[in-house]
């Protein structure tokens, strides 16, 4: 049975990017940046600056490793957003900011449960985009089930977010296939004493009040040598899904429901402790752990109007709604996470050695409405599946960057990586409150198919699935300036994972546990390599003109397939499935023009995915596993212009045109025995064609008083449609084409500023995503409802 496999097939519909047997499961949005609007808001209460210096491409990041650049520098596609313009701009979250940057989309199934996909390259599997917190690997991974993709540690006290699109493979590793995210967080100032603290309280349409309070102190302890840095935060947002028949079917006799409003609340609590200390001015040693918990009390899914909720025998049909939900069992959600870091750098005369070792912990439980399961296999009764699952990855690095006063630098090192997954999975009765009954037990005698009680609760299913995986690379990249205009760059990263783990069954669906059935299943230890390359050339033609050409390879990990446990099998499943690697070809120009006026970056690339990681079936469908198949085809082209056309304005224009289709798709045979598999010539699902985003911001003193400025500004974002399969899937379900509208007045003066914000100005239903499958009826993820509030920050 479906419920006896690694991935239960509703947890893999619903967590495994919602595309557990597609081809290629993308959704390359390049989201546009209105760059401008945030560094103008940075700006409110200080000084007017040159229009140049508001820019975020001024930001210095050090995305390669070897020196810091700025934005406008960088021979590659890379955005970077300021820290404090974030604060400014009240994004408290990655989500607030993550639809507005090129060349990225986000699966979002509720609060802290996301997937970053950068042009249009996701998939079964480990995530395809390289994420850091600082130096802490906290890469999304779903080797097995229990929804962990991306954590969404809250942006507060950032100093800056880099987003580097395209493979990152030599540099940052197997995960960054597609590109890297880099939260570079603010260190302890070792003199300064100061801080802020900010409250936010807004109401959403559909749901209710909301509020949200940060801060962070910094602390001098020894100056010039030692100083502390805090920050914290607690903030609550209403739920705005409301789930109309709870409990119905839970016992023969009461089978109507109840209604929960407002189920996909989320609650997020967390803080982060920084100590900075610096012997000499060449040694400093950072070290800082932060800690989040995170809440919610249901799925951010709904069923809409027109389409029937799955049929519960004895109880009423059940139709959709605007924002309802029509599961009938409660789907809490809990997410607690810590980061532990520590670094040290020494400046040697001729370079910088860096040295670093993180531990990054995550505690999910994730559960979700398995009574659709059961009706399937004929067994209707009200159930829920419960997934706690841990995960621990301890990543360590040592590198070396050389700053010799000659033509020829470089930078080079080692890594290390090793990560447990430990899943639990347990099928539960529910009662009336749409809530469990009994904890979960291996005992035959709690059974409810054995002992008879069906409605007494009782544990339906259990099993385990545990894993490791120990990574090893070696990583080089050397920068030659051939001439004061032309440079060219070079790198490989050699790489080596060892794949194992086991899995048992703990209570079987139906059945009493035998030992064969049920006694603990090692899997056969799986090992892979490769070596990467990248290749750049850059021509800087004056400080107007930059153009770069880039030929990098992307690659991603293999991983294991569970064994089937019980029933009858119709073939064997593979025990393990391959890495999967692509090649991106990229060009590019960047620049100013017009005195400055104008910042301009554009890129045109083509990638060449291989052997895509792919969730497949059995020739029955009752049983999901990882397989290789196909090879896809990703051409895309990315802008961003920000203007400065008068004094206190700063406008943006940026957005993206893709292409992406099966090279190679579903053969006759595949498809007939898997008709969600993809076609040779298919568009790749949800891939949005045209992006487009256009931001405007105006900060000014105030006439009549010049100690205060205030800020207008606005940005408005426009998806085309998209499919959320491929379009000969028969679950197919078409997305149409959204527009969102954010609008905020801000004033600001001395310490104090306060801003006036609505976000989804016109309470767009924009489609984001959907789930479709046979045990599974037609459902959407929108973004939140207009959302009204103001912000007030007093920094010290």
């Amino acid at each position: 049975m479906v419920l006896h496999t690694a991935k239960i097939a509703r947890s893999v519909r619903f967590l495994s990017s919602r595309r557990a047997i597609l081809t290629a499961s993308v959704g390359t949005a390049a989201l546009l940046l209105a760059p401008s609007a945030f560094a103008a808001d940075a700006a409110a209460g200080e000084a007017a600056a040159a229009p140049s210096s508001s820019s975020v491409t001024e930001i210095v990041v050090t995305a390669n490793k070897l020196n810091s650049s700025k934005v406008l520098e960088v021979p590659g596609a890379i955005q970077a957003l300021s820290g404090a313009a974030l604060q400014k701009a009240g994004a408290v979250g990655f989500l607030d900011i993550a639809n507005q940057i090129p060349g990225l989309a986000v699966q979002d199934l509720g609060p802290g449960d996301r997937k970053y996909i950068i042009r249009g390259v996701s998939s079964t599997g480990a995530s395809t985009t390289g994420v850091y917190y600082d130096e802490a690997v906290i890469s999304g991974a779903n080797a097995n089930d229990g929804g962990g993709f991306e954590s969404d540690i809250r942006s507060y006290d950032i100093d800056h977010i880099e987003v580097l699109r395209g493979p990152q493979g030599t540099l940052y590793g197997a995960d960054s296939m597609s590109g890297t995210i880099r939260f570079i967080t603010n260190k302890p100032n070792l003199n300064d004493f100061g801080g802020y603290l900010t409250a936010e309280a807004s109401d959403t349409n559909h749901g209710g009040g909301n509020y949200d309070f940060n801060g962070e102190v910094n602390l001098p302890i020894i100056a010039d040598k030692v100083a502390l840095r805090v920050v914290g935060w607690t903030l609550n947002d209403s739920g705005y899904i409301n789930q109309d028949r709870v409990g119905a079917g839970s016992s023969p006799t009461d089978t109507t429901g109840s209604e929960i409003r407002g189920v996909n609340n989320d609650i997020v609590q967390g803080g982060r402790v920084a100590l900075r200390v610096q012997p000499t001015d060449n040694f400093t040693i950072d070290a800082s752990f932060s800690d989040q918990s995170e809440y919610s009390g249901g799925s951010s899914r709904y069923t809409p109007t027109g389409v029937a909720g799955y049929p519960i025998p004895g109880a009423a049909a059940s139709q959709g709604c605007d924002l309802c939900n029509t599961d009938v069992t409660r789907s809490p959600w809990s997410d607690n996470l810590q980061v532990f870091s520590l670094t040290g750098t020494y400046k040697f005369q001729y370079g910088t050695l860096t040295a670093t070792t993180n531990q990054y912990n995550r505690k999910l439980d994730f559960n979700f409405d398995s009574t659709p399961d059961l009706i399937s296999y004929k067994t209707p009764y009200d159930a829920e599946t419960q997934e706690p699952q841990t995960r621990d990855v301890n990543s360590s690095e040592i590198r070396y960057a050389s700053d010799f006063d000659f033509p020829v630098n470089f930078v080079a090192g080692v890594y290390r990586q090793y990560e447990t997954d430990d899943l639990s999975v347990h099928v539960l009765g529910t009662n009336a409150d749409g809530e469990v009954i009994s904890p979960f037990s291996t005992s035959p005698s709690a059974n409810p198919l054995l002992n008879g009680n069906p409605y007494g609760g009782g544990s339906f299913f259990g099993r385990i699935d545990d894993r490791t995986t120990t990574e090893y690379a070696g990583f080089g990249e050397a920068t030659w300036k051939v001439t004061s205009k032309l440079t060219l760059v070079a790198g490989l990263r050699y790489f080596t994972e060892t794949l194992g783990g086991f899995g048992q069954t703990t209570q079987a669906f139906g059945a009493a546990c035998t030992s064969a059935t049920c006694s603990v299943n090692p899997y056969p230890s799986q090992s892979a390599s490769k070596v990467t390359f990248k290749f750049n050339g850059s021509y800087k033609f004056n400080d107007q003109l930059l153009v770069y050409a880039t030929a990098a390879q992307g690659f991603r990990g293999g991983g294991i397939n569970a064994p089937q446990f019980l029933g009858p099998k119709v073939e064997d499943i593979p025990e393990s499935f391959k890495p999967d690697s692509l090649w991106n070809y990229e060009v590019g120009a960047k620049g100013k023009l017009f005195n400055g006026k104008l910042d301009y970056q554009i890129d045109a690339y083509a990638i060449f995915w291989y052997g895509i990681q792919v969730a497949e079936t059995t020739q029955d469908g009752l049983f999901s596993y990882t397989g290789n198949a196909g090879n896809a085809v990703v051409k895309g082209l990315e802008f961003e212009f920000d203007a400065h056309p008068i004094q206190h304005l700063t406008a943006s224009f940026s957005g993206s045109y893709t292409d992406s289709y099966l090279s190679e798709g579903a053969t006759p045979f595949q498809y007939a025995a898997n008709n969600t598999l993809g076609l040779t010539g298919e568009s790749l699902p949800e891939v949005a064609p045209e992006q487009f985003n256009v931001g405007l911001n105006y900060t000014a003193p105030l006439p009549m008083a010049t100690d205060w400025k205030g800020t207008l500004a606005g940005d408005i974002t426009y998806r085309s449609a998209e499919n959320s399969y491929f379009t000969s899937n028969p679950y197919n379900i078409p997305l149409r084409p959204y527009t969102l509208l954010n609008v905020r007045a801000g004033l600001a003066t001395g310490l104090w500023s306060a801003t006036l914000f609505i976000r989804n100005l016109t309470d767009d239903r924009a489609q984001v995503s959907a789930i479709n499958s046979s045990q599974d009826p037609e459902a959407l993820l929108t973004v939140q409802p207009r959302t009204v509030g103001v912000s007030v920050t007093r920094t010290f």
